[in-house]
C-alpha cells in the first residue's frame, strides 16, 4: 500500500499544480472581469484546493506506513499459499494494479505487456478491457518474474479473456456474453481443451458471487463493500477496497484464472 499512497500523493500534487498553472495562464491571457469568469475561476480553485488536500492526505498515509510497516520478502509469488485477492490500482498513465496481503504488502502486480503497441491504448479507459483491439497484460511477482499472460478482447457481443503460461501454453479461457451480463456479471470459464471448467453467475447487480465446484464447495467468493482488513492501518487512508476469497482446496491455475476474471470485473 505504500507505493499506492505514494503515487496517489504525487498524482494529486501534480494535478493541483497543473491546474494552478492553468488558472494563472488563464488570468493573464483570457481574463475579462470576475462576473464573467468567476465560474471557471472558482471551480478551478476548488479543484486545486481538494487536489492539494488529497496530496497531503496520502503523503501522510505513506509516511505513517513507511515508519510502521514491517517489510516482508514479497519477491517470489507462492501461489499455493495465495488465499485472497486485495487488488489495488496504482496511479499511472497506463493501467497497473497490485495485489496486497492483509498487511498491505505487495504480493504480485498486473500491468500491460511492454512488447505490444496496444499497451498505450490502456491510457484510455475504453480500451483497458481490449475494446475491439486486443490488449495483453502480464501477471508478475515483485521481482518482475512473469507468472502468467492475460489476453483481453471485448466486442459488442462478448468479452473473451485468455490465461496462458509464460511460454504461451493456454491454461483457460473465459467468455462473457454481453447480452446475458448487462445487469449481472456472468460468464463461463473453459479449460484449455474447450470443456467447461466453471460457471460464474453473480447474485446481484453489485457483483456478489460464490463460485462453486462440482462438489458444491466454494472456490471463490466476493461481496461488494465487504473488506475484512478495513481497520488495519495500511487500509485506513481510503475506503475503496475490494476483496476476493479463494477456496483453500483449489489449484494455482484456478487461482490465476479467478485473478484474471476479477481483474476484468473489478479493475480500479
Amino acid at each position: 500500500m505504500k507505493e499506492v499512497y505514494k503515487k496517489t500523493s504525487i498524482a494529486s500534487f501534480a494535478f493541483g499544480i497543473a491546474l494552478a498553472i492553468f488558472i494563472v495562464s488563464y488570468y493573464f491571457l483570457f481574463y475579462k472581469r470576475f462576473s464573467e469568469d468567476r465560474e471557471i475561476l472558482l471551480t478551478t480553485g476548488l479543484l486545486i484546493f481538494f487536489s492539494l488536500i488529497a496530496g497531503f492526505h496520502y503523503k501522510r498515509a505513506y509516511e505513517k506506513l513507511k515508519n510502521k510497516m514491517i517489510e516482508h520478502d514479497t519477491g517470489v509469488l507462492d501461489l499455493e499459499n495465495l488465499h485472497e485477492l486485495n487488488l489495488q490500482r496504482i496511479p499511472s498513465f497506463l493501467l497497473k494494479m497490485v495485489n496486497v496481503d492483509s498487511s498491505g504488502n505487495p504480493v504480485f502486480k498486473i500491468e500491460p505487456s511492454k512488447g505490444q503497441l496496444s499497451k498505450w491504448l490502456t491510457f484510455f479507459e475504453l480500451f483497458e478491457k481490449g475494446f475491439f483491439i486486443p490488449v495483453t497484460y502480464l501477471i508478475k511477482d515483485m521481482n518482475d518474474r512473469q507468472i502468467a499472460i492475460v489476453g483481453t478482447l471485448n466486442t459488442l457481443k462478448r468479452a473473451e479473456l485468455s490465461l496462458s503460461k509464460p511460454n504461451g501454453e493456454l491454461i483457460a479461457t473465459f467468455i462473457q456474453q454481453t447480452s446475458k451480463s448487462i445487469l449481472k456479471n456472468r460468464g463461463t470459464l473453459y479449460n484449455a481443451d474447450g470443456t467447461i471448467w466453471r460457471e460464474l453467475v453473480a447474485k446481484s447487480m453489485a457483483g456478489d458471487i460464490d463460485v462453486k465446484d462440482a462438489e458444491g464447495m466454494i472456490t471463490a467468493s466476493y461481496r461488494f463493500g465487504i473488506f475484512p482488513y478495513a481497520l488495519h492501518p495500511a487500509f485506513q487512508a481510503t475506503a475503496d477496497h475490494e476483496h476476493v476469497h479463494f477456496g483453500t482446496h483449489i489449484s494455482p491455475e484456478e487461482k490465476l484464472a479467478y485473478t484474471m476474471i476479477f481483474f476484468f470485473w473489478l479493475k480500479g
